[in-house]
């Protein structure tokens, strides 16, 4: 797939020794973040450029694409002059739809000094197309920072520097009133940055990572975790079109967390509960486990009103009360518990709450070595243990155990 002058978000790992941010040093990969396969995220999107288009000259069935999708990034401009041809007819077609959407920019210098440049261009764009970052729907923007082509091979960017796109990511933040996104991957901070990612902090972070099975894409050096995984290029999604009328291929992503908290993301309102805390990873419990864990899973089905004996065994009994939340809540009904499954589990908790799910949040604080009774009640305490805990783990010590909480519990 051309890289240029126009990409659909394609990145594979470089090799090469030379670059400009490294000064010739090629550092090792961040280690890689064991969790749970792509299929056990229930919120999926696509994204595309003109190269979706190229077999056959048609548009997307962006109403066929919705069906099967909740979002979709599209690809706007690249450098400071390019415009990719479908963005516009895309843009709308994808806006009269259900899909949470918005546009992304491909990083491309020309010189060390025309971030700003780049970023007017992609504003302008964008907004021609309609596109103002605070409209019900709208995701924030994104920029692409990754691997160029020149002369038939994938090398870094000559012109590329940090100050750059700390130039660029302020001022689309500040034209679109809200914090982008960025796409990248851990071995391009390390082979083309230096391995200093600390100019995307703070900023929710789209990473690559192709046929890894449970293999989460790496951490970015100096910056968070995923937000969005992009987890696949080729897969085949109805609605793109494919030469002599099959079914077209597409890049493929999930995100990390619920639709209500992707759909808070785009300007749709609500209060729903905060992702879990960039850097930590749900923790996969299947049947056979037993443990901790596996009691934290039975007391939780039975806060959420399927009864389940916690003995910490995961038999066939849990693992029928699993499938049955699954299948409540339009989950894939597998019976195992991976992200998308604990994060519709748990359930934010404070002092005054009571029940089961205020037991296994004690059980995982004794587990990690905050000892406390497990009586059921969220009493004074509880709160000074899950204080001392969220203190401990670098969150916000406020005694509220909710999803950042949670998720660092149990992934210790």
């Amino acid at each position: 797939m051309s890289m240029r002058p126009s990409h659909a978000l394609r990145l594979t790992a470089l090799g090469i020794a030379t670059a400009s941010l490294t000064g010739g040093a090629v550092l090792a990969t961040a280690p890689q973040s064991a969790a749970a396969p792509p299929s056990s995220y229930s919120v999926k999107g696509i994204d595309t450029s003109h190269h979706n288009h190229d077999a056959t000259g048609q548009p997307i069935d962006w109403k066929r694409v919705a069906q099967k999708n909740a979002f979709t990034f599209l690809k706007a401009t690249q450098g400071s002059r390019y415009k990719d041809p479908w963005f516009a007819r895309d843009f709308e077609a994808a806006s009269a739809t259900s899909l949470l959407r918005a546009p992304y920019h491909f990083f491309d210098p020309k010189s060390t000094r025309d971030g700003a440049a780049q970023a007017d261009h992609f504003i302008r764009t964008a907004r021609a197309a309609g596109y103002s970052g605070t409209k019900a729907g709208e995701l924030p923007p994104v920029l692409d920072v990754e691997s160029v082509r020149v002369n038939g091979k994938e090398v870094c960017p000559k012109a590329l520097r940090a100050g750059q796109l700390d130039i660029f990511l302020k001022r689309v933040k500040a034209a679109f009133k809200v914090t982008p996104i960025v796409y990248t991957r851990a071995s391009f901070v390390n082979d083309c940055m230096g391995g200093k990612g600390q100019v995307f902090k703070d900023y929710p972070l789209w990473l690559a990572r192709y046929g890894s099975g449970a293999r989460e894409p790496q951490s970015v050096p100096g910056a968070d975790s995923w937000t969005f995984w992009q987890y696949t290029e080729s897969e085949r999604v109805p609605g793109v079109p494919g030469a002599k009328d099959t079914v077209g291929t597409a890049d493929r992503n999930v995100y990390r967390g619920t639709l209500a908290q992707l759909r808070a993301m785009a300007n749709l309102g609500g209060t729903p509960t905060t992702p879990p805390r960039p850097g930590t990873s749900w923790p996969t419990v299947k049947p056979g486990q037993r443990g901790v864990d596996v009691s934290t899973v039975q007391l939780l089905l039975t806060a959420r009103g399927h009864a389940t004996k916690a003995d910490g065994v995961y038999g066939s009994g849990t693992t029928a009360k699993v499938k049955a939340f699954q299948k409540a809540q339009h989950l894939n009904a597998d019976g195992i518990v991976g992200p998308a499954t604990w994060t519709r589990l748990v359930t934010t908790l404070k002092a005054g709450s009571k029940g089961t799910a205020v037991k296994a949040l004690q059980h995982q604080l004794t587990a990690n070595g905050h000892t406390v009774n497990a009586d059921g009640t969220f009493g004074p305490a509880t709160t000074a243990k899950v204080k001392a805990f969220q203190k401990a783990h670098r969150l916000t010590a406020d005694g509220i155990a909710g999803p950042d909480t949670w998720a660092a519990l149990v992934s210790r």
